[in-house]
């Protein structure tokens, strides 16, 4: 493997394998490998490669920097950084996604130049900025830290005018998209999105790596916070906006607080005047307007009375939107993002002035009203962007200095809250990259919350991300037709083992829960109330600090891939949880292989529902593995190896 770059310089395009470079050790044991080559323009433009390496998870986090150190300016409009490849064949794995399709596979073999990418503004709306290089030489994860507009292109060396080499490939990914330019100012320097590659022998070697890398490097959750991880309530599906008001919120914290959940989100239906057929779409803005016919007692006193019961209050905003009938478009139209003239819906954090605006406004829900757990959505494209050139930034590059406005909002924001939980969601999972998720404590998977369709999630999701940060809803209570049609999947006749197998998926990462919980039957909520009491004993050993296998391949709604999926999670004392979703259409047994134990300890095996026990040493649970049997369609069961 070599590091490679694409860049686009004053309409010049500029393709280099780098093949040498300077070393540097780090005082936080990174290996720095610089490849400062490239100098254009009779020395006034140099291109130097950074690429990290974390040498314990086997992780190379890379960036392109471009100095302009003449008078002109330079303008970059595109810049890519990747890897090459010696090998006969190159196979692409990558993610489809769209709302209610996140983490859709596909697979691509590379016999000439191909690409894929985002022109919508969000990363996640058309494809998830992530590949898997499968080559002869060893198996590659690369996944770029961006939440706008990016490509990923892949080709043979062979069709570029630089090499001739039959067997060699090459595989970038970047800000590229068409629109997209940047200018260099002279004395100034640019530097692109990083792109993060991992190796390893096959798919779960290499995507394990990026797990852990994540977790160690990125991930900025507090762990002493997290543990033990929590249980989380939100009112959204089943009441929406429409159906919410103080009292309701009340009544389903006070159920939550009892079955030992820690927090209680107040999402959409807080904010803005209550005007006949508006609704919380349209007056996204207006966080400064409080809905008093709904929350008559505003919102620091519904934060004060969930705290009173000893719940942490959240409350959901969508800081960047602007819904077309807010009275933000009239008092602050000169932070509003436009293109060609026209409003594009949201605040433009590439103005000094929009990022103000935004934390004015936190200080309101954080400092004011005192929630502990704040929603950021975004339900819209931005598209190519803000080109209004009075905020800090050119025509070009108004959605690239947003989504870097937006994340020093985001560090600014976790610096002077340090205990409120940051949850990161767009239209469900549709800004769920990298990039994004190393500013926030948790992501969102995806608005749709059917069982199967959240194993599709989590397993893809588990590609570049550590399962502490996925949070997800359990099949929830709904007032649409999107969950298979199912709008109440809880009721008093149902089998307990559909509902453990519902909410055990969750388990696995964050679970959230959006029920009308005061309707929920007797036996529900205190089945809820066990199966929460087993999470918060294993969660932070487990799934906070351990390790994640997917043991199996990944489940996809429709009643399509693996029918019956298996994920195990392994703590420091090389102990595991494994936990088996038999779906519908699955065979009747399933055999797996576990990973990461100690070959020669012997451990007690134990099904929790089959109240089956045996003893099995390390090396036969890691070549023989354990079965699952005797499960009906939509059950669950979790196996202990302590």
């Amino acid at each position: 493997m070599k590091f490679a770059y694409a860049i686009t310089l004053n309409g010049t395009e500029i393709l280099q394998e780098c093949t040498y470079h300077t070393t540097e050790l780090l005082e936080n044991g990174i290996k720095r490998l610089a490849f400062p080559r490239g100098h254009y323009d009779g020395g006034m433009i140099s291109l130097e490669l950074i690429c990290d390496q974390d040498a314990e998870n086997e992780v190379y986090r890379c960036s392109l920097r471009v100095n302009n150190t003449g008078g002109n300016t330079v303008r970059v409009s595109r810049a890519d950084v990747g890897i090459s490849f010696d090998t006969e064949a190159l196979q692409l794995h990558y993610f489809h996604s769209d709302w209610g399709a996140e983490y859709s596979p596909r697979s691509h073999k590379v016999e000439r130049e191909f690409s894929f990418g985002c022109v919508s503004g969000r990363s996640c709306k058309g494809f998830t900025p992530y590949v898997e290089c499968d080559t002869r030489d060893g198996y590659y994860a690369m996944a770029l830290a961006w939440s706008g507009n990016w490509t990923c292109t892949a080709f043979p060396w062979a069709e570029s005018y630089c090499d001739t080499r039959p067997w060699t490939y090459c595989c970038v990914m970047g800000l590229t998209d068409g629109e997209f330019y940047h200018d260099i100012l002279p004395g100034e320097s640019f530097t692109t999105p990083e792109v993060y590659v991992s190796r390893g022998a096959g798919r779960e070697e290499a995507c394990l790596a990026l797990r852990r890398y994540y977790k160690k490097r990125l991930s900025v959750m507090d762990e002493e916070m997290f543990t033990p991880m929590p249980l989380e309530y939100n009112t959204w599906w089943p009441y929406e906006d429409s159906l919410i008001n103080e009292e309701v919120f009340q009544a389903n914290a006070e159920i939550a607080k009892g079955l030992g959940f820690r927090y209680a989100m107040m999402d959409a239906g807080w904010f803005g005047d209550e005007t006949d057929g508006q609704t919380w779409y349209e007056k996204r803005g207006d966080w400064d307007k409080v809905n008093r016919e709904r929350f008559p007692s505003g919102m620091k006193a519904m934060c004060d009375k969930a705290k009173s019961i000893e719940i942490a209050p959240g409350i959901w905003c969508e800081i960047e939107a602007v819904g077309r009938d807010a009275e933000l478009n009239r008092t602050h139209d000169d932070i509003i993002a436009k293109r060609g003239g026209r409003s594009l819906g949201y605040v433009c954090f590439g103005s000094k002035a929009g990022r103000e605006w935004a934390m004015g406004i936190v200080d309101r829900i954080l400092g004011e009203y005192g929630a502990k757990w704040i929603k950021f959505d975004f339900n819209l494209d931005p598209g190519f962007g803000c080109s209004r050139t009075d905020h800090e930034h050119g025509a070009g590059d108004g959605l690239y200095a947003h989504y870097i406005g937006y994340y020093q909002f985001l560090d600014e924001l976790r610096q002077k809250y340090p205990d409120v939980v940051v949850e990161n969601c767009s239209s469900g999972g549709l800004r769920g990259d990298i990039g994004m998720m190393s500013h926030c404590t948790v992501g969102f998977l995806s608005d749709p919350d059917h069982t199967e369709f959240h194993l599709q999630l989590f397993w893809g999701a588990l590609s570049f991300l550590h399962q502490c940060s996925l949070l997800h809803f359990t099949w929830s209570d709904v007032m649409q037709t999107h969950n298979c049609g199912v709008r109440c999947p809880i009721y008093e006749d149902m089998p307990r083992h559909k509902l453990d197998y519902m909410v055990r998926a969750a388990m696995m990462g964050i679970p959230g829960f959006s029920y009308k919980l005061p309707e929920l039957p007797g036996w529900v909520l205190e089945r809820i109330k066990e199966l929460g009491s087993f999470y918060t004993k294993h969660s932070a050993d487990f799934i906070l600090k351990g390790d994640a296998y997917r043991l199996t391949e990944q489940p996809l709604s429709g009643g399509k891939g693996e029918r019956f999926p298996a994920f195990e999670f392994t703590d420091d004392k090389k102990r595991a949880l494994v936990f088996a979703f038999r779906l519908t259409g699955a065979p009747e047994s399933q055999r797996v292989s576990l990973c990461g134990l100690d070959g020669n300890r012997e451990y007690t095996v134990s099904w929790v529902d089959g109240e089956k026990e045996e003893k099995m040493t390390g090396t036969e649970l890691m070549e023989q593995g354990i079965t699952f049997d005797c499960l009906p369609e939509e059950a669950s069961e979790i196996v202990t190896v302590f």
